[in-house]
Formats: structure tokens, sequence, C-alpha cells
């Protein structure tokens, strides 16, 4: 039985049709539990890679990290995930339907799902088929067929 359903999301249109049904999926259960989740990576230091990167007029130097998660990043997947909430909220109509989301750092978009999945013991993920981008799409690709390969619990994608 569906009871808690897990909603990752990066604002795509593809991940906007998997919050709208994921609304459907939990409006049909008694008391269920939607959990909407953005997973922000956290880019590695380049120590751990080997980059370096060559300023001009100054000698080779190793970059400490290759990316900053900054506050304005952290604070737009926060807008992402309270959007979705709000359409969920939207669309339910039981009393029961309980919805929160959160945003998670991780290494790799499919361990925070993976890590996230296991925490609330999701009953099932439903996640979109692309992302944003060409390259967010090649990402989220990869994170869909990584989640069918990994998740215990049934793997839904919208299309």
């Amino acid at each position: 039985m569906i009871h808690h359903v897990l909603v990752p999301t990066d604002g795509s249109e593809y991940a906007e049709r998997a919050v709208r049904f994921s609304a459907q999926v939990a409006d049909r259960r008694q008391q269920a539990e939607v959990s909407v989740i953005y997973v922000h990576l956290r880019m590695q230091a380049a120590s751990q890679g080997g980059a370096s990167v060559q300023v001009p007029g100054q000698p080779l130097q190793e970059e400490s990290l290759l990316h900053v998660e900054t506050d304005d990043e952290l604070v737009h997947a926060q807008e992402i995930v309270d959007r979705a909430v709000s359409e969920i909220k939207s669309l339910v109509t039981s009393p029961d339907v309980t919805v929160t989301g959160r945003v998670v750092v991780d290494n790799r978009v499919d361990e925070g799902v993976l890590k996230v999945a296991d925490e609330i013991k999701a009953d099932i993920i439903v996640m979109g088929t692309r992302g944003l981008s060409a390259l967010r799409g090649a990402i989220m690709g990869s994170v869909s067929h990584a989640l069918i390969e990994k998740a215990t619990c049934p793997v839904l994608i919208v299309k």
C-alpha cells in the first residue's frame, strides 16, 4: 500500500508533471504523506580531483573548491521546493494528505534521493524523466536509471 510518496524535483517541466501526478497518487490514499525534495549537488574539493587553475599573470595554483554553494543557490532550490509543495497542496482534496518539502545537499542526485527514500521509508518515488537543460537532462536520465536499479521501493517515471 502506498502511504509515503517521495517526489524529487528540479523545477523542470517534467518534474512539475511528476509533482502533479504525485498529488493524484496521494489523494487516492488515506493518511498519505508526500515529501518533495530538491537535491543540490555538493561539489568536491579540487584537491580531491587534482584540478588546477591557471590565472593569467600568476603561477599555476590548485583551486581550493571547484564550486562554493551560495545562499542564493540554496534559496532558489528552496523556492522550487516551496512551489511544488504549494502545487500539491492545491491539488489534493483529502484533508488527510500531508505535504512537506526540503532541500538536500549531496554529492550525487541519485544518492541524495535514495538516502531520503530510506530515511522516510518511501513507498514510491515519483519523478520526471528529464531536467532543465541538456546537461541536466543527461543527469536526470542517469538519475532515473540509477533509481530504478537501486531503489528498494517502486519508482514511477512521469513523462
